[in-house]
């Protein structure tokens, strides 16, 4: 761990190697960003996926590069993380006590999450709503919602209402 300080210190020092390498990782994000969006498109149409959840996985994969990105450039450049931390930290914080007066939409969103990671249904599937009575088919899987398609028109069921409720799933076969 030594060396590492040791070299980010002399790194200071020296604005022409930091704007070298901040180049260089730049370039490599360019890079890696595009390949990472290939490979995902190639394996999503290798094992079919539904290309929401492809377009997803692209965003929360380049979201976590830009992150891991940002994080180098501040080592180079001499940052002190301490204080990164420190200001996410409070950020988050404060992100949590809004999420918890509106429990409602994180729950909504978690529920959301779930169903895309679990993938109890997909769309063109139809769904019916035990309790409710409610039968539709899939036409939008969302963050907070899901839209449904009946004889009467869009229903938009909070994702969670998935988990309160019976639900039956018909696939289209």
């Amino acid at each position: 761990m030594e060396i590492f300080t040791n070299f980010v210190d002399n790194l200071e020092a020296n604005y022409l190697v930091q704007a070298a390498l901040s180049g260089v990782i730049i370039i490599l994000f360019i890079a890696s960003r595009w390949v990472i969006q290939k490979s995902i498109n190639r394996l999503g149409n290798k094992f079919s996926y539904d290309l929401n959840r492809t377009a997803a996985t692209k965003r929360i994969l380049t979201f976590s590069l830009y992150v891991f990105v940002f994080l180098l450039l501040v080592i180079i450049w001499g940052g002190d993380l301490n204080n990164i931390w420190v200001s996410l930290g409070s950020i988050l914080g404060v992100i949590a006590i809004g999420f918890f007066a509106i429990w409602s939409i994180l729950s909504n969103i978690v529920a959301g999450i779930i169903i895309y990671t679990i993938n109890p249904f997909k769309i063109t599937d139809t769904l019916v709503l035990v309790e409710k009575d409610v039968t539709g088919k899939v036409i939008d899987i969302g963050l907070i919602y899901t839209k449904l398609q009946d004889k009467d028109g869009i229903i938009t069921v909070p994702n969670n209402v998935f988990f309160q409720q019976l639900v039956k799933v018909k696939s289209k076969k």
